[in-house]
C-alpha cells in the first residue's frame, strides 16, 4: 500500500487549524451540525438498505473513503450492528492524525492511504462511502476511477459534495465573500453536472443525486440561520423543491459491469 508521507498537504494541513481539530467532537457535539450528520445518515442509510434489498447482497467489505476522524466510521458501525450484518468496515485517510483519532473505532481495519492511490486489489469492497472528500483532491478523476477499481460489480457508492459550483456558491465565492477563496483548500467546485460527467468517465452509473440543506450565500450567516431549528427546517424544504440551491448534493451510484 502506498505511503503518503510525502504528501505535501501533510505539511500544508498541520498548519491549518480546521485539520488539527477533533472534528468528531465538534461536528458530533454541536446541536446544528449534529442535525445535519443525522440527515445526512438517514440518507445513507437509506441508499444502503435499498441497494441491499435489490441487490439480495448483504455488504462483506464497506470502505469509508477519506474516513478522517471516524465520523461516518461511527454510523456505518451502528448501522451494521442494527442491521445483524458481518460487513468488515474499512476507514482510509492520507492523514495520520485522522486514522490516529479514528483508531477509536476498534472493530474497524485503518489504512493510511490516498484516495488517488488506495492500494487495495480490485473489486474488493461492496459498499465505497466517500463524503466531503473529493473537493479536496486536485486530481479528482484518478481518485472517482479508484473508486470504481475497488467496487465489485454492480457494488454502491455514496458520494457527497458541496454544490460550490452552482450559481448561489459562485455568488458567495466571487461576491458577497471573496475571502472563501483565500481561505479555502477546496479545488473543486462541483455542480450536479460537473458529478455525473466524472462518474460516468469513471464507469459509475448514477442512480440519483439527493440535494442537502439550502446553501445561504455566507458562512456565518449559514451557520447561524441553520442553527435554528425551524429555519432550518423550512430551508432544508426550500432546498428539496429547488435542487439548484442545495448547500450540498449526495449522489447514489453503481459500478458498471
Amino acid at each position: 500500500m502506498r505511503n503518503p508521507s510525502h504528501d505535501p498537504r501533510v505539511e500544508i494541513e498541520a498548519a491549518n487549524p480546521w485539520y488539527v481539530a477533533d472534528q468528531f467532537a465538534t461536528q458530533c457535539g454541536a446541536q446544528a451540525s449534529r442535525a445535519v450528520l443525522e440527515n445526512r445518515w438517514r440518507v445513507f442509510a437509506r441508499a444502503i438498505d435499498e441497494w441491499v434489498g435489490s441487490t439480495g447482497r448483504l455488504p462483506a467489505f464497506a470502505m469509508d473513503a477519506g474516513c478522517g476522524d471516524g465520523i461516518n466510521l461511527s454510523f456505518l458501525t451502528r448501522l451494521c450492528a442494527e442491521r445483524g450484518w458481518p460487513t468488515r468496515l474499512v476507514g482510509a485517510d492520507y492523514s495520520a492524525l485522522r486514522i490516529g483519532r479514528a483508531r477509536r473505532f476498534e472493530s474497524c481495519c485503518l489504512a493510511r492511504t490516498s484516495l488517488t492511490s488506495l492500494g487495495f486489489a480490485d473489486a474488493s469492497f461492496d459498499i465505497v462511502l466517500c463524503n466531503q472528500v473529493l473537493e479536496h483532491i486536485p486530481d479528482d478523476d484518478a481518485a472517482f476511477r479508484e473508486i470504481h477499481r475497488v467496487l465489485r460489480p454492480s457494488g454502491l457508492c455514496v458520494i457527497g459534495v458541496p454544490n460550490e459550483g452552482s450559481m448561489i456558491g459562485t455568488l458567495r465565492n466571487h461576491v458577497l465573500q471573496r475571502s472563501v477563496l483565500r481561505s479555502t483548500d477546496h479545488v473543486n467546485m462541483y455542480t450536479e453536472q460537473i458529478l455525473r460527467r466524472r462518474m460516468s468517465q469513471a464507469n459509475l452509473r448514477v442512480e440519483r443525486v439527493l440535494p442537502e440543506g439550502f446553501f445561504v450565500p455566507h458562512t456565518a450567516v449559514h451557520a447561524a440561520l441553520n442553527g435554528l431549528r425551524p429555519v432550518r427546517q423550512v430551508l432544508n424544504a426550500i432546498s428539496r423543491a429547488v435542487p439548484p440551491l442545495a448547500a450540498g448534493l449526495i449522489v447514489v451510484a453503481t459500478r458498471r459491469l
